[in-house]
């Protein structure tokens, strides 16, 4: 008996999610503003703003290889490092370090907001 041929058909959650993305990243690309990266700097987390909140949540919700993570190195200072993959080691993000967690933080936060602008 001959095996049915088979169809490649486009994965419908794989397009939705694109679809999404693309539409969360013209939004935050609209309300992206100086004021909105110093509230971040600023480090008051209790309570942010709406736009805030949202680019805050698309970076969580990113994959894990595009994500940011801060290390602590054995000199007390901080360096962002990026997820490789299953298995493998993470990558050093830049040669700059930081003097506290919370300037490491927002160091991550501008990798996010520049990989947003650039795409």
């Amino acid at each position: 008996m001959a095996e049915p041929p088979t169809i490649d058909v486009p994965d419908q959650d794989d397009h939705v999610r694109d679809l999404f993305d693309r539409m969360t990243r013209a939004y935050l690309r609209s309300v992206l503003s100086d004021e909105l990266i110093a509230e971040h700097a600023r480090g008051d987390h209790g309570h942010v703003s709406e736009p805030l909140a949202r680019l805050l949540a698309w970076c969580h919700r990113r994959p894990r290889q595009q994500q940011y993570a801060v290390k602590a190195e054995a000199d007390g200072s901080f360096r962002l490092i990026r997820f490789a993959g299953r298995g493998q080691k993470p990558v050093y993000v830049g040669d700059e370090r930081f003097v506290t967690l919370q300037a490491a933080r927002h160091g991550a936060f501008l990798r996010h907001v520049q990989d947003l602008t650039e795409k």
